[in-house]
């Protein structure tokens, strides 16, 4: 590969291609993982810090949020200062827990943020200013219980304005999913940030990207103190600035370095694990060598005719967001309501996207009104245009379809796909039984040229945001939406008559009518804090 990003070695690049391939599906046999799960092992969802100090934040009467839904998407509200009351309303809606499932003795929750398996590997930190309710410093967002723990306090002038940092535990993902595990922690760190755009929005506050050194938000997070020896790593994925104040990132990361007094012992989340996965884990510490991606999420995205909506309103939405485990097959979209599916992922059409495009969309539409069934593409930038007529070689006349709403699709061929949807997503029925099923082909080959290890970094983190935004726009209509992380890589490549790796699947989605799970019961997120206040019983919830 040639034309390497400065700073990123070829045995780098090398250690990325191994990788990517070992944990790739293929027909003839899956990735390299686990032979069987014992699920009492497996690794706590929450991870609280033992010891460090604590805020609990009021718990948001959801009833009484009447942001509408569109705010989610385009709408800029004015901001809302910073308190309390503001951040945990953030928080709630960008990773807390919104219910809870419960089947025999078992019982488990769901979050904001969906997750591969709801294993949950990301963990979210602030770098939050001094205010009435709390010091300036280094703080962790305990979920289960909706408070802050303070890791360390810094100097007032040395934190202007918030600052979120996601990190990761790969062993969550990979004592299930063994070495594709890191793709999996890679695409939940996309839908955690596109959740943290959109609760941002409902507060009129900016949520922006920013670039910086891996190695820093080690420092600004703690998270390579000798408190982690023993427990599960967590490793650096990115950082996302709150409004406008600046702050300089490489001076604070040096200052949290040297300071003292930082508090609290990171929890075990789980007895070691009988498998050793080590190309992931090496791959995950060479992520950490690199900076970030120099790419900026979309500030502002264009107004847009959000009429399709309806009343719903912006938590309401995010509370009943779900995976669908199944779909009524026999639902047929109507085209304003598939359009309304996919306007969100069209470049500048939503918040909930990263600058530039480098994903694409193949679909397989089994039940769309006055849309014949079959295999469509939707080239989501000019660039991806050209590309995708230069790699799919199989059905090079491509014949346009336009959409009521003016969505132009590129039909490849008409057939019943259902069959070829399910196989190819591991032989899954949620693929067949929905009413499209979409695969993100990824842009690959130049941005690794470009960017190295980050570009693959991003490109997965794309994924996840645009993931984000289907499932927020399906729930919106009253559909459902499934991400599909289990695919033969490989195989939708040849479909296509795609070769080399100019491009490659990264992510799927299933989108219809969902099945309605009995498994989730009528109480609320954080219904066991109200409990805890009145009768004082634990929380020791997970599963």
């Amino acid at each position: 590969m040639t034309g390497l990003h400065s700073g990123v070695t070829g045995e780098a690049m090398e250690l990325l291609g191994a990788y990517h391939r070992l944990s790739k599906h293929r027909l003839d046999g899956y990735a390299p993982g686990p032979e069987t799960l014992d699920w009492d092992d497996q690794p706590n969802v929450f991870r609280r810090f033992d010891g460090a100090p604590r805020i609990a934040l009021p718990v948001v009467d959801d009833r009484a949020d009447s942001v509408p839904v569109e705010v989610l998407f385009s709408v800029e509200l004015a901001p809302q200062p910073l308190n309390l009351a503001s951040l945990s309303r953030f928080l709630r809606y960008a990773g807390g827990l919104t219910a809870w499932k419960v089947l025999g003795p078992d019982r488990w929750s769901l979050r904001a943020n969906p997750s591969s398996g709801n294993l949950h590997p990301t963990e979210l930190y602030l770098l939050l200013p001094r205010t009435e309710a709390w010091d300036a410093g280094v703080y962790h967002y305990d979920v289960l219980s909706h408070c802050l723990e303070q890791r360390v306090a810094l100097p007032s002038e040395a934190v202007p304005g918030i600052s979120l940092i996601l990190t990761s535990v790969l062993q969550r993902e990979a004592w299930k999913y063994g070495e594709r595990g890191l793709r999996y922690c890679l695409l939940d760190t996309g839908h955690m940030l596109a959740q943290c755009q959109a609760s941002a929005a409902m507060l009129g506050w900016a949520a922006q990207l920013e670039s910086i050194d891996h190695q820093a938000l080690c420092r600004l997070t703690g998270i390579r103190r000798d408190e982690y020896h023993g427990v599960e790593a967590e490793y650096p994925e990115l950082l996302i600035r709150i409004g406008q104040a600046t702050t300089n990132y490489q001076k604070l990361a040096e200052q949290c370095e040297q300071m003292p007094g930082w508090s609290g012992t990171p929890s075990k989340l789980g007895p070691r694990s009988p498998y050793d996965w080590p190309e992931c884990r090496t791959m995950a510490q060479a992520f950490t060598a690199t900076p970030s991606a120099q790419l900026a999420t979309r500030a502002e995205a264009e107004a847009t005719d959000s009429s399709w909506f309806g009343e719903r309103q912006a938590a309401e939405v995010i509370l009943n967001r779900r995976s669908a485990q199944g779909y009524n097959h026999e639902r047929v979209l109507s085209q304003s309501e598939f359009s309304a599916l996919l306007q969100p992922l069209l470049a500048g059409q939503s918040r909930m996207q990263l600058n530039p495009a480098q994903l694409h969309l193949l679909l397989f539409v089994h039940g769309v009104e006055g849309v014949q069934p079959g295999i469509y593409l939707l080239p989501r930038s000019e660039q991806g245009e050209i590309l995708m007529h230069s790699a799919i070689t199989r059905w090079p006349e491509w014949q346009p379809v336009r959409l009521v709403s003016g969505v132009q699709l590129m039909q490849l061929k008409t057939a019943n796909t259902r069959k070829a949807a399910a196989q190819l997503c591991c032989n899954q029925m949620i693929a067949a039984a929905s009413a499209c099923t979409l695969m993100m082909l990824a842009e690959y080959q130049t941005p690794l040229e470009q960017q190295g290890l980050a570009g693959y970094q991003q490109l997965y983190h794309e994924a996840g945001v645009l993931g984000q935004a289907l499932y927020l726009s399906a729930t919106a209509l009253g559909l459902s939406g499934t991400g599909i992380g289990c695919f033969f890589d490989d195989a939708v490549h040849e479909l296509l008559g795609i070769e080399g790796e100019t491009m490659q699947v990264v992510y799927g989605f299933a989108l219809g009518e969902g099945k309605q799970d009995s498994r989730v019961t009528g109480l609320s997120g954080y219904h066991h804090l109200r409990e805890v206040a009145d009768v004082g019983i634990s929380t020791d919830l997970h599963r």
